[in-house]
């Protein structure tokens, strides 16, 4: 069986948004860790403003201080960002984002990108919108394949998407698209609610990133009542070798992000013994 290690523990940047990446990188360099999660969003990475130029600053940044970028995450969850939106403009501006997003990651030097499906209106079926979903996914897949980035499927809360909820619904899309270049991102808080697990996950689909978050609301480990040493047993027992995000997505840690992070991460460093 092989052992979870902290190399593979890889931080997100989004609960630091009121400091400089800077200070985030140098925060993980004050805690040993070796690889990060990058979010692109305002006001570290901002997607539709970023140029070549500043993309490479980025990346000298962290490769100065010796960090791997475990996954470029753009951030897709919030306004104006739906590529299943039933608005073609919203839909288009949707697309061309994570296409451009492709070039960032790229630019960076990950293969591995973290997309969402989007979500329809919930007074309609859904049935639509999943189709335009797999659509865009299918456009953004090409490029990727292009690029040679993996690309990894996030199941979203369920008020957060009426698409994909739960791990029968990413499988359905998965088969559907059927592209070795898509994979599931697994993030322990929506598999909670949704009642799933990580074996069912790790049975069931291909499983390319984790996102390791305590919940309810994505809090800092040691805050939330998820079962952590369960989840590193289970991903032992299936001998993950990918990296596991830590996604603090909560702003109660807004002003103090160092204090969450490193709560965390000694909750993490206990459970791996």
């Amino acid at each position: 069986m092989r052992k979870i290690q902290m190399s593979q523990i890889s931080p997100m940047n989004i609960h630091y948004a009121l400091y400089p990446l800077e200070y985030f990188l140098d925060s993980l360099v004050k805690y040993d860790i070796q690889a990060v999660e990058l979010w692109g969003g305002s006001p570290h990475v901002p997607i539709e403003d970023a140029t070549f130029a500043s993309v490479c600053r980025i990346r000298d940044e962290i490769v100065r201080r010796d960090l791997n970028i475990a996954c470029f995450t753009p951030e897709t969850c919030k306004y104006p960002i739906n590529i299943a939106a039933e608005e073609p403009s919203l839909r288009d501006r949707s697309i061309k984002y994570l296409l451009k997003s492709l070039d960032i990651a790229s630019e960076l030097g990950t293969n591995l990108m973290q997309i969402v499906p989007g979500t329809g209106y919930f007074n309609k079926k859904p049935d639509e919108a999943w189709k335009r979903s797999r659509e865009s996914l299918q456009i953004i897949i090409e490029k990727a394949d292009v690029l040679g980035i993996d690309l990894t499927l996030e199941p979203l809360l369920k008020r957060e998407s009426n698409l994909i909820f739960n791990k029968d619904l990413a499988k359905k899309m998965l088969d559907e698209i059927h592209s070795p270049r898509l994979g599931c991102n697994v993030d322990t808080v929506p598999m909670a609610e949704a009642g799933d697990s990580l074996v069912d996950y790790f049975t069931e689909l291909k499983v390319n990133h984790i996102h390791l978050c305590d919940g309810p609301n994505h809090v800092a480990w040691g805050d939330g009542t998820l079962p952590l040493h369960q989840y590193i047993n289970e991903l032992e027992q299936f001998e993950y070798q990918g990296y596991l995000g830590l996604e603090i997505y909560n702003s109660t840690y807004y002003l103090d992000p160092d204090q969450a992070l490193e709560q965390a991460l000694n909750h993490i460093r206990a459970a791996i013994g």
